[in-house]
């Protein structure tokens, strides 16, 4: 497989992870909770899912553009943060009172960020 074939799988799966933050956060907005949203084990399956093969496939497309665990720079470590946290993000709003309304601002900020590093430092390294 080639390099745009591991950038697409990749979207798909960062797709799939914010359908499934979205899905819980219109959730919580609403009131509802962990116990009485009917799709939160399907929610967090897709959204484990999603998160692997976002890391599966972006780290496929570094190495099909021959860059080695060793040669990582800042930018994919950051990648990587912004990873862990979109990880965290779905148990937030059943834990945290209130805080689906500001996740739903920050999580495509996240997103955003994410999508400007791969496509402006690691696609041209």
């Amino acid at each position: 497989m080639g390099l745009n074939t591991y950038v697409f799988i990749h979207l798909i799966g960062v797709l799939v992870v914010f359908m499934a933050l979205g899905g819980t956060f219109v959730h919580a907005l609403n009131g509802g909770t962990k116990k009485t949203n009917a799709w939160a084990k399907p929610l967090a399956a897709m959204h484990g899912a999603g998160l692997l093969v976002i890391l599966v496939f972006g780290l496929l497309g570094l190495v099909s553009l021959g860059i080695k665990p060793s040669d990582f720079n800042l930018y994919v470590y950051i990648k990587l943060l912004i990873w862990l946290l979109l990880g965290a993000a779905l148990v937030l709003p059943y834990k945290v009172q209130g805080s689906a309304k500001m996740l739903m601002f920050i999580v495509p900020v996240l997103g955003s960020v994410s999508a400007y590093i791969g496509l402006n430092y690691l696609m041209r390294m």
